[in-house]
């Protein structure tokens, strides 16, 4: 048996106007990596420019092991169209920005068994369904994936800070 996936919402953003994109790289990297996950760009998409601007797609993703039993996986991507070079001044430095459409969008999973500990005979498989079911039911949907959640929810606001979107509030921000 090949391990096991629990599948996490998904936390969308749209927005328009100008941006850093390398700043928003490396606060997503940092925050990751702060968070204690492995940080790594799954694909990049660049293509051929239109009169509107050039278009990318970009995903990254991060693992991290909470335990011998149980990984935390969290992706990002996003999909940015009509995009072009613009210069603006900020705090009286010229610097270079971009200025498009982007969606982005945030989600994860919990991996169960990701060293497949229980793999090999159906006894062990049998084993491991009857756990999951009885008597790590309650951790796995109340503890481990309730925390991937508010994770997930953390890297949301963080971006939407960057991205000076309205965050006033954070009802869970006290969370993991």
């Amino acid at each position: 048996m090949v391990s096991i996936k629990r599948e996490m919402p998904v936390f969308g953003l749209k927005y328009r106007g100008v941006f850093d994109m390398d700043g928003l790289y490396r606060t997503i990297q940092s925050w990751l990596e702060g968070q204690g996950y492995e940080f790594h760009e799954q694909y990049y998409k660049h293509k051929v420019p239109s009169p509107l601007g050039y278009e990318q797609e970009v995903g990254w993703y991060g693992k991290r092991k909470s335990n011998a039993y149980v990984r935390f996986w969290i992706y990002v991507h996003f999909h940015i169209w009509d995009m072009k070079d613009v210069e603006v001044v900020r705090d009286g430095k010229k610097k270079k920005m971009l200025s498009g459409r982007m969606q982005m969008e945030m989600d994860g999973y919990v991996e169960l068994d990701w060293q497949n500990m229980f793999s090999g005979n159906k006894f062990l498989e049998y084993l491991q369904d009857w756990m999951n079911k009885y008597v790590l039911f309650n951790t796995i949907t109340g503890g481990w994936e309730d925390e991937l959640y508010y994770r997930i929810h953390k890297l949301y606001y963080v971006v939407k800070d960057y991205l000076n979107m309205e965050t006033a509030h954070n009802a869970s921000a006290h969370r993991y």
